[in-house]
């Protein structure tokens, strides 16, 4: 299936060494938490090589994952409801350095504070002057699951255990990934009782035995294969997986659509926003991915990812915050949003915490670190049902 999946004419792509990534991401992650920088009791499950990496890309998956966290924390906790999104990003929640997500509390005093700012929902991201979504009608509800969460190419990401084993509840996760991922990673929760327990996936007997397990599916959490350069893949997917838009939805990409061409990202950005549209669901759409190729850090990044099999075969057609603005309103998004991620990392970041990861390690590659920062980006495509507008 792979080796078909290499000769499909849908764009240029090394499929065998951007499935890499997933495995670097996985061991860079591992690095980082083992740090100190953020708590993950899962992703040793996932790594079969540790690997030490510098003190700048420590700091570099620390704003990755905390940005990601939050987002996915806040949709969890609060779904569509605008009265509890938090964006003041002067006064935010304390984290607790034990935790991965931010402690809880009210985040209504916070809210009254970004109005009166002015500042977008996620923080100074560039193209949206709201303050959130307009109020929604009563969350449908369906076996206790009231919103869900679709993770395109999520790799080795453990964000579905995290949540549960923190004991967030009353969402459905669905992830996708091409085979040999999903495959692998069926395999380590197949084998791994507290995944398995988490996932509330059950091993039969009969299948205890088998090295062949292409999916997982259990009542709040799938694993499902497919190539996301198909949207009709993507349709039969969501099916078997009992994707429901009407609920408030999220959909998750971290270094993902980057390694597709434009028509095939974009594809699936429109996509998205069609699937909730129809519904007249309320989603979101994170993104995060690199940006500007055209100075000397861009080209330098670009050519060493090439060098590897894994060209960055959208970053053309989308290099700015701008064009990334675009893209998602141009594929029927209500808003969109976008910052590079030293905006992130230093204005929707909780400061307690990046206080507490500054003294972890020496650092001193300062200029090295906010290159880095403006070529890496956090997109964020908002839809609103018709009847809250």
């Amino acid at each position: 299936l792979l080796r078909s999946l290499d000769k499909l004419p849908r764009g240029i792509m090394d499929v065998k060494a951007v499935q890499g990534t997933s495995d670097d991401a996985a061991v860079s992650k591992l690095c980082a938490a083992e740090k100190g920088y953020f708590k993950d009791d899962f992703l040793q499950h996932f790594v079969t090589r540790k690997a030490k990496r510098s003190p700048l890309i420590n700091r570099g998956y620390y704003s990755r994952v905390a940005a990601f966290d939050r987002v996915v924390k806040d949709f969890v906790v609060n779904g569509s409801n605008p009265e509890n999104y938090p964006v003041d990003t002067a006064k935010r929640r304390k984290v607790d350095p034990t935790t991965q997500y931010p402690a809880s509390q009210s985040s209504k005093e916070n809210n009254a504070t970004d109005k009166q700012n002015g500042e977008a929902e996620l923080g100074p991201l560039q193209g949206d002057t709201t303050t959130g979504a307009p109020v929604h009608k009563e969350e449908k509800k369906t076996d206790n699951i009231t919103r869900q969460i679709v993770c395109l190419g999520g790799g080795f990401d453990t964000t579905y255990f995290r949540l549960k084993s923190a004991g967030f509840s009353g969402f459905q996760y669905i992830e996708v990934d091409l085979p040999d991922i999903v495959n692998r990673k069926a395999q380590i929760i197949r084998r791994t009782p507290e995944l398995q327990g988490l996932s509330g996936f059950e091993v039969k007997e009969e299948d205890s035995k088998s090295k062949i397990i292409s999916e997982l599916h259990s009542s709040h959490y799938h694993l499902a294969a497919c190539d996301l350069r198909s949207t009709q893949d993507l349709d039969k997917v969501m099916k078997k997986c009992g994707a429901d838009f009407s609920l408030p939805t999220l959909f998750l990409s971290e270094c993902v659509l980057i390694y597709l061409k434009p028509e095939y990202s974009t594809g699936v950005i429109k996509w998205a926003c069609e699937k909730v549209s129809e519904a007249n669901g309320y989603g979101r759409f994170v993104t995060y991915e690199q940006i500007r190729c055209d100075d000397p850090f861009g080209i330098t990044m670009v050519r060493n990812l090439e060098s590897r099999g894994c060209a960055l075969l959208g970053l053309k057609a989308y290099p700015t915050l701008e064009a990334q603005i675009k893209r998602y309103k141009d594929a029927g998004w209500t808003k969109a949003a976008a910052s590079d991620m030293n905006t992130v990392y230093s204005c929707l970041l909780d400061p307690e915490d990046r206080a507490r990861i500054e003294k972890l390690e020496l650092f001193d590659e300062f200029e090295e670190w906010h290159l880095f920062g403006a070529h890496y980006a956090l997109m964020v495509g908002t839809h609103v049902p018709v009847d809250a507008i």
